[in-house]
């Protein structure tokens, strides 16, 4: 059977009745409650629009500003602030008609399933940062993005949008690293000097040995377990959770660790950032084909007024939601390549089997899903796909378990 095959090869046992019956529940709720929270915000955001709430804002803050509303397009400072301001509050509000799924998704649920080590209070200390630094960034994007679109709108106005918006997405994955991750966690050097040596010498053979590879307080947070590489234009790091570090074999974390290195060295960052500005391209002029027939419900606002953010904002994600296909088949394949560079470059194929099962028991991780949920939601193929891959590799490889 496949399972002892398993079994053989990475000396971890299946997960018991119990543990897959559990591991399906963490699975299915979490998409389910997902998807709601997903539909919620969409929910939200049409009702903003449609109700002519933003509007009625936006005229209130003009009359507050300059006391000329009518002449508020003149002034590009009084029209920077209107932008500004109305952003802010259609973040800030919404995000807080979301808190309770978040709470409910990353406190309550993680925490009933064994995860959530954070207390209350320091989590909702991060999810108030988490806010401030969104509602930053949208302001910032949006008074960019409207302030260009007001001085040279046109039938093209989306583009300039895009523009901005993909600019913010290349500075957001450079400065996160530098900026943002500091915030919530704490980074150091690996502190096993034994395992620091091997990835260091992991690091060599790959080619790059003076990448920054850091150890983070994972545990502080939660039980999960992972690694994952992040950071361009010189903030480039492999980031490896200290849970990850206490829970596998030195042979695990070195397939793990190559693993990333192989998005390092594949350019996956990259080629992801490249991928989504394309796809950015795409749903953004299905923006400018959709937005004056959505708008003419409401009066024909123009995509000028942040009046309108609403309705951008509601048919951008959710082409996005609708694309999802895309963007995860497309994570999917810098996975797998990921993987099967990790077992070139560890030459352990045995470990990645029982690293992929070890997880499968640390993680609640059902191994096996239905191939449409696969398609649709999951950013990583299944774990019983990268288990195969990586049994079928041993001929190759299969005397060096350790």
């Amino acid at each position: 059977m496949a399972w002892q095959m398993v079994q053989a090869a990475s000396g971890v046992a299946p997960l018991s009745a119990a543990e897959l019956a559990r591991a399906r529940q963490y699975l299915y709720g979490g998409i389910a409650w997902s998807v709601a929270s997903e539909f919620w915000m969409l929910a939200l955001l049409a009702a903003a629009y449609f109700s002519g709430v933003t509007a009625r804002f936006r005229t209130w803050l003009e009359k507050a500003i300059s006391h000329q509303p009518s002449a508020i397009s003149r002034h590009s400072a009084s029209a920077s602030a209107v932008t500004a301001l109305a952003t802010a509050a259609l973040f800030t509000v919404i995000l807080g008609l979301l808190l309770p799924f978040d709470f409910y998704i990353s406190y309550h649920r993680e925490r009933v399933f064994g995860f959530q080590h954070l207390a209350m209070g320091a989590w909702f200390g991060q999810w108030v940062t988490a806010l401030v630094l969104t509602v930053v960034v949208g302001v910032m994007v949006a008074s960019i993005g409207y302030a260009w679109v007001r001085k040279r709108g046109g039938p093209r106005w989306w583009v300039k949008f895009w523009i901005v918006v993909s600019v913010a997405v290349v500075l957001a994955v450079a400065i996160d690293p530098l900026v943002i991750a500091p915030l919530f966690n704490q980074f150091t050097v690996v502190q096993n000097p034994e395992i620091r040596a091997d990835i260091e010498a992991l690091a060599r053979k790959a080619g790059i040995p003076h990448a920054a590879i850091l150890e983070m307080n994972a545990s502080h947070d939660s039980a999960h377990a992972n690694a994952y590489v992040v950071g361009i234009l010189g903030s480039q790091r492999i980031v490896v959770y200290d849970t990850l570090l206490r829970e596998e074999t030195p042979a695990e974390i070195e397939f793990t660790v190559s693993h990333e290195i192989g998005h390092y060295v594949l350019h996956h960052l990259w080629k992801g950032i490249v991928f989504t500005i394309g796809l950015l391209f795409v749903l953004f002029a299905m923006l400018g084909w959709w937005f004056p027939r959505w708008a003419a419900i409401a009066k024909g606002d123009s995509p000028a007024d942040p009046a309108a953010l609403p309705l951008i904002l509601l048919i951008l994600l959710g082409l996005l939601f609708l694309a999802s296909p895309a963007t995860n088949g497309f994570s999917r394949w810098e996975e797998h390549q990921a993987d099967a560079f990790g077992i070139r470059l560890s030459q352990k194929p045995r470990a990645a089997v029982s690293g992929f099962e070890k997880e499968e028991h640390t993680d609640l991780i059902y191994p096996d899903p239905p191939g449409w949920m696969v398609w649709f939601f999951f950013n990583h193929p299944s774990q019983q796909a990268r288990i195969n891959f990586s049994l079928n590799q041993i001929p190759q490889y299969g005397s060096r378990r350790r």
